[in-house]
């Protein structure tokens, strides 16, 4: 089994592109691939926070729920469950670049499929941190769409 780890935010169309890179790549890469043999988490990290005001002190883990995923991660997934891949859905709390790290390691993935931001021809040379983080700290392929 082919394990992809995609990470997506709030962003529904990033995480649109992610997915459609992974049916692509079923669909048009003129391989035999059994969508059957590939399986995709979907994770959201919820990032860490602690702010204090006139009203007092929030903290993140006291917002987070494991269990309200994001629009963006029910998109990504019910285009993969239509091209006929196994996807499952988690969310985690913390670093969002040390939680995708961290889940894609404890699962062995293959690969993370980091969808990217729209970016000025100059920008794209540069990335965000989290996937700038990701890149650098996981020891497998990292693709960009």
């Amino acid at each position: 089994m082919y394990q992809i780890v995609i990470p997506v935010d709030e962003d529904e169309a990033r995480a649109k592109n992610a997915a459609e890179f992974v049916t692509g790549l079923i669909s048009e890469s003129g391989l035999d691939v059994d969508p059957g043999n590939i399986s995709v988490s979907v994770v959201n990290v919820f990032k860490e926070f602690k702010a204090i005001d006139e009203g007092g002190n929030v903290k993140s883990k006291d917002l987070y729920d494991e269990d309200e995923f994001p629009e963006s991660m029910v998109t990504a997934r019910n285009l993969l469950v239509a091209a006929g891949v196994s996807v499952d859905l988690e969310r985690r709390h913390g670093d969002p670049a040390d939680e995708i790290v961290e889940y894609a390691d404890s699962i062995d993935a293959d690969t993370i499929i980091v969808p990217g931001r729209k970016r000025s021809p100059v920008g794209k040379a540069v990335f965000g941190s989290v996937t700038q983080d990701v890149i650098l700290n996981f020891d497998r392929s990292v693709t960009i769409v």
